[in-house]
Formats: structure tokens, C-alpha cells, sequence
């Protein structure tokens, strides 16, 4: 008997217990009972895996020798899906951002509810897959703690930098806000997105886009009264996402319907979806959309060109600057108010603009304040040898946007960080650096006031400033015709500015 179950896992690999007793019953004649002795009577080299991932408690058996093995992964990861486990879920929506995500973003992705009665916690279950090796957290150089697959095997996504991911995703879901507020498919001011100081939760879910709706559909009659319903959307750039991909998706929005808080909208977004994903998404009533079938194809292929752009931007910027010129071109039809889209763009754009006034541009530097604990931006830094390094700080906003003394002096509170991360290269450990900061629209006058007293103050790092009729003046001076043209229509003109 005890060679019985060895032989079936040497065969069939680590797998299931009842799994298992189905092969014992239908190989070796074993009765249900017998089967179900044999197994709970298991001794070394057999185990069952100590963390309970599978649902009912059910045991994961596997022999000693394939404990390290891509089978014993590959095998459980095939159990976790085929019994619907929440753990299971959680894996394929992380493998569908990259395998790594921020905590924030991990109870997105997870399927899990923020807390609920008789159901696992996102937080249990980020803990629990922790506990099984299946993730960890660990520190992304410039950026900070994240949960990240630890099994390769598990992850089933190419590679887009996950800082890339992030603003793309940003600027994604700018858009959605604006394709839903013109479609009035949510309240128009009440409609938030990740990156918002805000729970974005519905329900007992947390989600990248929330928004009341008012829709004749959604609403319900709740003790004589109309009840609003709700809009809900996550979204992915760079994957095509598959029908395990969406499960963590279907699970929230299923779970949505045993709550009371009225109907729901569930939106689904990526650059596009298997045969089977679709097949399950529109059975479970998911609306899943593309960029491109939201905005057109033609604003629509401008996320993949902007996620090409973001990853080698300062490359772009400098070698290839017509690819800048023709993405700011593609990309204006979804603007409108997008917060995320105008600072990558400005961003850009001031990049193009001081691409001829030093050796070297990076852009999307990180410096660690150890003092809070935080990374802060350093949005362009511009080289020149070992002379100097000039560091920008990009503020763009809407048509009439104005940069207050509040921004100016958490500005200026951050340059000893900035400075002291220059300092650390030894290249640089003698170059004098300057800090401007440049915006699209005006600076109000307290932050016109003290922006003077400290230039003059300033001996050391010398600061500057430019408002967005400078910035443009530079373009001007250049006689970069078009560039000048994308600063209007994107933060000078703009159609929906009013």
C-alpha cells in the first residue's frame, strides 16, 4: 500500500488529496475510506504542505525529493486554480501586473475583500502567501517596499519596469475618469482613481477607479427610495491578460452581488484579452475593454507607444525626438483634465526642450529622504561632464494652473535630499548643482516672494524658476514649432480647460 501512493506522485507529480484518492480509487481499487486512510496515514518521504492555501483545509501531498522542484510549483499553482482558491486568484492577478505590486495595489489584485466575515482578508492572504514562499517583499532600488512573486514559474507576464507600469496605468485610468464623466456613466466630480487621496473602495473591495452612478440601470428602490449604484474599473498596460488573469476581477464583482450596497458596473482594462478570457468575462457580465475600443485606435495604440516611450524615455528624448512629438500628438484626444497624462507630458516635453544643455538626461531619478522614510522625485537631471548637474522639478497642471508657496516649500525642503544624492556619485562629487523648477501654468504671488528671497539667500545650490510662458519661450527660442504647438494644446488651450 505504501508504494501505491509513492508511485502516483513519482507519476503525477505533487498534487491535491483529492486528487490523489481519486487516482488510488480508479488505479488501484482502493474504496473512498481506504483512500482516505492511506492518505492521512502518510509518513516521510510523503508530507502535506503545512499552510493551508486550498480551500476546506484540504492537504497538498507531494514527495520530499520535488519539494524545490518547478513541478511542485507549477502542480500547486494548478490545484490553487482548478479549486477557485482565493490564493490562487491572488497569484494570477499579481502575475498580471508584473508579479510585483505596492501593498496598496495587492488588495486590488488580491480578490480578497478589505474585511468581511467568513471570508480571508487581502492582508491574510498577502500574509499566507508570504508564509508558503510564494512571495516576498522586498525593496526595488529608487522606489521602496513592494510584494513580489517569488516563483518564476508563476509568472506568466513580460517585463514592463514597474515604475513604467505605474505612470502608464496613471495615465490609463486619467482617461477612463474622462471617457466615464463625458459618458455620465459616474457622478462627474465624485469619480476616483488610484493615485487619489481616497479608500476607492465599494463594497468591501478596493478597486483602481470608483465613481456613484445615477444610471436608470444601476439604480434601486430601497425602502421607497432610489439607491445609487456604482462604477468600478481596474486596469492593466502592457499584458494581455488571460482567463485566470481575470478571475481575481470576477470574484470581486461577484462578491458585490451577496452586499447591499445597490448595483455595480464592472470594468476590466488591458491592451486585450485571450479567447477564453473573454469568453468567461462576458459570462460572468463584465463590460472588458481595450484603450482602444474606449478612445479609438488611434489614441488607443499611443499607450503602447507610451509605455515604449516612459521605459527608454530620456534615450527617446535625446536620440529620437520626433517619436515625443508624435506621441503628444496621438495622445491629446483623452487629455481633458488628466492630472497623471500633463505631468508625464510636461515632463517630456521640458526634457526635449534641455536635451542641448548638457552631456547626459535622465529622468524619473529617486532620492531617499532617510529622515521620513520616502523617496522623492527627481524629475529630470540634466549633466554637463563633471562641471555641473542641474535637477528639475516639473509641476504642470490644467490651463490657469498656479503652483503655490505650500509647493514651493515642499519644493525646497526636499533639495538637501536631491543634492545628496548627486554627492553620492563619485563622478559628480565636485560638480556644482543647481535646482530650477518649471511649471506649465503660473507660481501665485506669496510663492513668487519667497522663490526671490531664496535665490538670494542661496549661495551654494542656486535655484531658479520658470512659468509655463517661459517654458514655452524656451521652445520658442529653439524654434521647436511643434513642441511649442503641444504646450498649447495641452496646458494652454485645451478644449475642455473651461
Amino acid at each position: 500500500m505504501a508504494d501505491h501512493l509513492t508511485s502516483l506522485i513519482d507519476l503525477h507529480g505533487p498534487s491535491r488529496s483529492s486528487r490523489l484518492a481519486e487516482l488510488l480509487i480508479s488505479d488501484h481499487g482502493l474504496t473512498a475510506e481506504a483512500a482516505r486512510k492511506r492518505l492521512s496515514r502518510s509518513k516521510p518521504p510523503i508530507h502535506s504542505f503545512p499552510i493551508p492555501l486550498l480551500p476546506k483545509q484540504e492537504a497538498f501531498v507531494y514527495h520530499v525529493k520535488d519539494r524545490q522542484t518547478e513541478r511542485f510549483w507549477q502542480n500547486f499553482h494548478r490545484d490553487l486554480r482548478e479549486t477557485e482558491s482565493v490564493y490562487g486568484a491572488a497569484i494570477d492577478g499579481l502575475s498580471a501586473r508584473g508579479g510585483v505590486v505596492s501593498v496598496d495595489e495587492f488588495s486590488v489584485i488580491s480578490g480578497a475583500p478589505i474585511l468581511q466575515k467568513k471570508q480571508v482578508a487581502a492582508v491574510k492572504v498577502a500574509q499566507r502567501l508570504q508564509d508558503a514562499g510564494m512571495t516576498h517583499t522586498i525593496d526595488i532600488q529608487n522606489y521602496g517596499s513592494v510584494i513580489a512573486l517569488r516563483i518564476p514559474t508563476l509568472n506568466s507576464r513580460g517585463n514592463v519596469m514597474y515604475d513604467v507600469r505605474q505612470m502608464a496605468e496613471g495615465v490609463l485610468l486619467d482617461g477612463i475618469r474622462e471617457w466615464a464623466r463625458r459618458l455620465g456613466i459616474a457622478s462627474y466630480n465624485s469619480i476616483a482613481i488610484r493615485g487619489d487621496d481616497h479608500p476607492r473602495t465599494v463594497g468591501p473591495y478596493k478597486w483602481d477607479l470608483t465613481g456613484p452612478s445615477y444610471l436608470l440601470p444601476l439604480k434601486k428602490s430601497n425602502a421607497g427610495k432610489d439607491q445609487q449604484g456604482f462604477t468600478v474599473a481596474d486596469v492593466f498596460v502592457g499584458t494581455v491578460l488571460n482567463e485566470y488573469q481575470i478571475r481575481y476581477f470576477i470574484r470581486k464583482a461577484r462578491g458585490l452581488l451577496a452586499t447591499r450596497i445597490g448595483s455595480v458596473l464592472p470594468i476590466i482594462v488591458a491592451d486585450g484579452f485571450t479567447g477564453e478570457a473573454y469568453t468567461l468575462g462576458h459570462r460572468n457580465g463584465l463590460m472588458m475593454a481595450t484603450p482602444e475600443s474606449l478612445f479609438g485606435s488611434y489614441a488607443g495604440s499611443a499607450f503602447t507607444s507610451l509605455v515604449e516611450t516612459l521605459q527608454n524615455a530620456a534615450a527617446i528624448v535625446s536620440k529620437n525626438p520626433s517619436r515625443l512629438i508624435t506621441l503628444l500628438s496621438s495622445l491629446k484626444d483623452i487629455a481633458g483634465r488628466a492630472g497623471n497624462l500633463r505631468g508625464v507630458l510636461f515632463e517630456l516635453v521640458c526634457a526635449y526642450l534641455i536635451r542641448n544643455d548638457g552631456n547626459s538626461i535622465d529622468l524619473g531619478k529617486k532620492a531617499y529622504d532617510p529622515k521620513v522614510g520616502k523617496f522623492y522625485d527627481i524629475d529630470i537631471m540634466c549633466v554637463r561632464g563633471k562641471a555641473e548637474c542641474v535637477l528639475y522639478e516639473c509641476k504642470a497642471g490644467e490651463p490657469g494652473h498656479v503652483v503655490t508657496r505650500a509647493e514651493v516649500e515642499e519644493w525646497l525642503r526636499r533639495i538637501p535630499t536631491f543634492v545628496e544624492y548627486v554627492r553620492a556619485n563619485t563622478f559628480l562629487r565636485e560638480a556644482e548643482v543647481r535646482c530650477e523648477i518649471w511649471t506649465s501654468g503660473e507660481f501665485d504671488a506669496d510663492a513668487l516672494v519667497m522663490l526671490a528671497s531664496e535665490k538670494a539667500r542661496r549661495t551654494n545650490i542656486r535655484i531658479d524658476w520658470k512659468n509655463g510662458k517661459a517654458v514655452r519661450a524656451v521652445g520658442t527660442g529653439l524654434k521647436e514649432k511643434t513642441i511649442t504647438d503641444a504646450i498649447d494644446q495641452h496646458f494652454f488651450k485645451h478644449p475642455l480647460s473651461n
